[in-house]
């Protein structure tokens, strides 16, 4: 389902949590309204992918105004399918903005409770994931991956949340982005094994026909991680959006033969007014 989204051809298209506009901002990009040219049309915002770093640049920019968030005020995760979480301060305020760098090393999520900082992950069929704890204002966004999935990337959101901001999972808002789906994501043993010790069967469907073969859903992965940390089921929604199967308005790694692009997920709380 397309949950409090907005664009039409030819113009960018988003995804917005419902979120009080007045405390906090987030924002899951899609492909459409940008600069850059195939294989990376349009909206692409990964540096990272082989695309011309001045057309990110400049996509990045349409992300900012649209988010109200400059991007000299970003923070980026390196994003190295781990689950390392980054605390962030002011200090980290454009890091991995506008190079690939300077962005925050090891981190596949960042957390935060200073006002302005965007805090930002990309995906082209991996799981993003944003947090909000709007009783300490408190944000986090996550990368969850196949392998950082299985490490518990969203436990450990929520721990270090807890930890160094005394949030409470049960006060958490959360958003799982558009990402690649149980229809279109078949894996094998490889990846299967450790998600059946972590997470069950339930969350894999054997493909008839085809030795060692499943579909996995990492949204499912995700919601039971998110429920037995306490989060509540009420305060978590996924966007339902497959990326595979939607490969024509978002960027997909598997659809696209593993040169794409990159949307964002994004999260920043706003400053108080002067």
């Amino acid at each position: 389902m397309y949950t409090i989204w907005s664009g039409s051809v030819g113009d960018p298209v988003w995804i917005r949590p419902n979120w009080p506009l007045h405390e906090v901002r987030g924002l899951f990009s899609f492909r459409r309204g940008g600069v850059s040219l195939p294989p990376y049309e349009e909206l692409n915002v990964g540096l990272h992918v082989g695309d011309d770093a001045d057309a990110v640049l400049k996509n990045r920019e349409r992300c900012a105004i649209e988010v109200g968030c400059p991007v000299e005020r970003w923070v980026v995760a390196e994003q190295v399918h781990g689950a390392k979480v980054a605390v962030i301060t002011e200090a980290e305020a454009g890091c991995g903005a506008r190079d690939v760098h300077s962005a925050i090393q090891g981190a596949d999520a960042l957390v935060t409770d200073v006002s302005g900082l965007g805090l930002v992950v990309m995906a082209a069929d991996c799981v993003p994931v944003l947090f909000y704890d709007g009783v300490r204002q408190v944000i986090g966004a996550a990368h969850s991956g196949w392998k950082g999935t299985v490490q518990h990337i969203v436990r450990r959101v929520l721990e270090t949340m807890q930890q160094a901001f005394q949030s409470n999972p049960a006060d958490v808002q959360v958003w799982i982005g558009p990402s690649i789906r149980q229809c279109c994501y078949e894996v094998n043993d490889v990846v299967a094994d450790p998600i059946k010790a972590e997470f069950g069967r339930r969350v894999l469907v054997k493909r008839f026909h085809r030795a060692e073969r499943y579909l996995l859903s990492l949204q499912a992965c995700v919601r039971q991680d998110l429920l037995r940390s306490g989060v509540r089921p009420e305060h978590i929604v996924d966007t339902g959006v497959c990326t595979s199967c939607q490969a024509d308005v978002l960027f997909s790694h598997r659809a696209d033969a593993g040169r794409t692009g990159r949307q964002l997920a994004m999260v920043c709380l706003v400053e108080d007014e002067v």
